[in-house]
């Protein structure tokens, strides 16, 4: 940042800390692009490093009576800036404590509940229930079970086909579920 740069931004903030308006805008020019890069730099480019830019831009307008014309204006931001980016880390950390997936993850076991197991035993116990009804030459050409059947290319698919058609009204019959 050039020396005129620094001191338009420090000229302004005298002149808003007067009640002169106007300076405002040029604040708003000089000062935002400035705010935005070192929240970036601090938080991570992104919604957060804008969110944060915005209140350091908001504090100060709102502490510009605040003000001391004797020290630089810039340095007074970056201060403010500082402070924010730090609040903003600690805020983050602090829900880290609260709720960190993945350290919940990596201390979660990954296999199923008691609830997930007993139903995967029921389906289990289902499904073979109906492959029972079925007949020797059915199981035979769903691959259920060990055998070689007589037929091949279109033949077994139809019996294929024709076999899960009885294996489905086997299951909608014993089951009740379409």
């Amino acid at each position: 940042m050039d020396a005129a740069r620094r001191k338009a931004i420090h000229h302004a903030m005298v002149r808003l800390s007067d009640g002169d308006r106007t300076a405002f805008d040029v604040l708003l020019d000089d000062l935002w692009p400035v705010i935005l890069s070192f929240a970036e730099r601090g938080v991570g480019r992104g919604a957060d490093a804008e969110d944060v830019a915005q209140e350091v831009f908001y504090k100060v307008c709102a502490r510009i009576a605040e003000f001391d014309r004797s020290r630089d204006g810039l340095s007074w931001a970056f201060g403010i800036a500082s402070y924010e980016i730090m609040t903003y880390r600690r805020r983050l950390q602090r829900r880290r404590e609260v709720f960190d997936e993945a350290s919940v993850a990596g201390q979660l076991d990954g296999s199923a509940s008691q609830e997930e197991q007993l139903l995967a035993r029921e389906i289990a116990l289902a499904f073979e229930q109906a492959v029972g009804s079925l007949t020797e030459e059915d199981r035979v050409s769903l691959g259920l079970v060990d055998g070689t059947s007589d037929a091949a290319g279109a033949t077994l698919r139809k019996r294929k086909q024709r076999a899960l058609d009885r294996l489905r009204g086997i299951w909608r019959h014993i089951h009740g579920e379409p």
